[in-house]
Parts: structure tokens; sequence; C-alpha cells
């Protein structure tokens, strides 16, 4: 009876240390999750002074709102433009749970069905680094899924390069150009330039980008240098949804064809952007493109 009594225990015991040894498990990939890829500083060695990619952000696949149709026919613009590498500021994914209601304006529900969508919807052809934004993240929080990882193992040719933020640096024979991608936090201010201003501003002297591409404010502009930094909201894929318009904040729908022009020694720096912006017609049509371009040169010295 005491034997019999004696493995009772010994096999509660066992089962106990099963579970902490499943529960630390668990806790060790949601640590790895939030710190792997932070901070990773990517060096692009270039023949040329010339550097030429596009801007993209927010696509929120799994929503009904995604805007697919003019993902795909950007890409296909920028294939035009001579584009070989994408830059994407993060919101892959619409998430799970960001805010009351969002289910009711989801097109997928849960990881695995917005896994299969961005797997069987996104364009292809042009090398793609991303990060990931709050809505990506929200799986993240929610189960330690490192959402990142998988769209780059689904996909190929897309690259995870971060969560929230990642910088790059073109060497180029006229110096060195640092390109930052950010996804912050916080809505949308009454001013289109506030936040990207804010932003800036709480950036350190000696750490300050080149050329800063914003996502998560669903917003396009290109504030040729503030601080010395040329500020780019990177704009959305995802057209206005019923929660953006309870908050009257419109979605300029498009991305970015940025190129950059080092001058010797750099003394100065040539930022043109071209945003291909694409409006949602009313009667079902397919959405209209529109290219709006802007240039500006600035002050190159950092």
């Amino acid at each position: 009876m005491k034997s019999k009594t004696k493995m009772t225990e010994v096999d509660k015991l066992k089962a106990e240390l099963d579970q902490v040894t499943a529960d630390l498990a668990l806790e060790r990939a949601r640590i790895e999750a939030f710190t792997t890829k932070r901070d990773q500083i990517f060096v692009i060695p270039s023949k040329t002074s010339t550097i030429k990619f596009g801007v993209t952000s927010d696509r929120h696949v799994g929503s009904l709102y995604h805007n697919g149709e003019a993902l795909n026919a950007f890409y296909d613009y920028a294939k035009e433009q001579g584009v070989k590498m994408i830059f994407d500021a993060g919101d892959m994914l619409e998430g799970h749970k960001i805010y009351r209601g969002q289910e009711f304006e989801l097109r997928d529900l849960g990881l695995e069905r917005q896994l299969d969508r961005i797997t069987k919807d996104s364009p292809r052809g042009i090398e793609t680094h991303f990060i990931t934004g709050n809505h990506d993240d929200s799986f993240k929080h929610a189960a330690g899924a490192d959402v990142g990882r998988a769209i780059a193992a689904a996909i190929p040719g897309y690259h995870f390069i971060g969560s929230t933020k990642a910088r790059y640096i073109w060497k180029t024979p006229n110096g060195d150009c640092i390109f930052d991608l950010l996804h912050p936090g916080g809505g949308t201010a009454y001013a289109l330039s506030y936040k990207v201003q804010k932003i800036i501003d709480s950036l350190e002297g000696g750490t300050k980008p080149d050329v800063l591409a914003i996502g998560h404010f669903h917003k396009a502009e290109l504030l040729p240098s503030y601080r010395n930094v040329c500020g780019l909201q990177a704009g959305t894929f995802q057209m206005q949804t019923p929660f953006m318009a309870r908050l009257g904040t419109p979605a300029h729908v498009g991305g970015w064809i940025v190129e950059i022009k080092i001058g010797p020694k750099k003394l100065y720096k040539t930022v043109r952007g071209e945003f291909v912006a694409f409006y949602h017609q009313a009667d079902g049509k397919k959405s209209e493109k529109k290219l709006v371009s802007f240039s500006k040169t600035t002050g190159g010295k950092r």
C-alpha cells in the first residue's frame, strides 16, 4: 500500500515537472520572438551613387478592406520602373483583437487563415524586405507566434528584417546612405506631418538616418528635410475601414518609388519620391491608378 502511494506521488511530481518544463519552453519562445531580429543593421555595397527602391506598408492581409488588386498593380508598375527591391514598413497581416469589433471587418479569422491568404495572394518578382507592426505582433502577444519568420518561410523572395524597426546602409562611391524603416504606435494626428516631425525630433544626434520610412498611419507624405532627415510616410494597401471612418481618418492607398542620388563627398543628396496612388471606385469598377511625384535636393551632411 505504501509502495503504491509512493508511486502515485512520484507520478504527480513528474507530471508537475513536465508542465513546468512546457511552460518554460513557451516562455523562452515568447522571449525569443520579442528579441530576435531587433536593431539589426544591414549593409548593402553599391557600385553607383544612385539608389532606387520601392516602399510599401500596412497591407493588412486578412482584412475585408485589404486591396490586393492595387498591391499587385503597384508591383507590376515597380517592375516597369526597374525596381529590384521593395521595403515594407509593417502590418503585413490584419492581426487579432486589435480593437473592439475588428472581428466583423475580417475576411480571414486567425493566424493560419491569414498566413494562407498572404501566401496565396502576395505579389512576387521583386525582393521584398519587411518589418512587422502592431497588427502582426498581436499574434506574438497572444501565443508567442513569430509572424515575420512564418511569412518569410512561406513566400519566396520575402525577407523578415525585424520587429518594429530596421536599418539599411548603402555603401556608395560618394559615401554612405542610411535608410530606416519604422512602424511606430499611436493614432493619426490632426496635421499630416505632425507625427513624422515628432518622431524625427525624438532621434538622438549622431543616430539619425538620411531617409526614414514610416508605416502605421496609413498616410502618404514626403517631408524632404526636417532636422536633415527625409521623412516618408509609406501609405497603405488597406482601404478605409469602418473603424477608420468612425475616427475620421482617411487611407492613402498606394506605394512609393524612391530614387536617391548622393553627390561627391556627400555634399548634397537628391531624393525623388513618386507616390503611386490608387482610388477605389464606388460603382465597383477596378481601382484607378494615379501617379503623384515629389522631388527635392537637400543638404547631405548629417
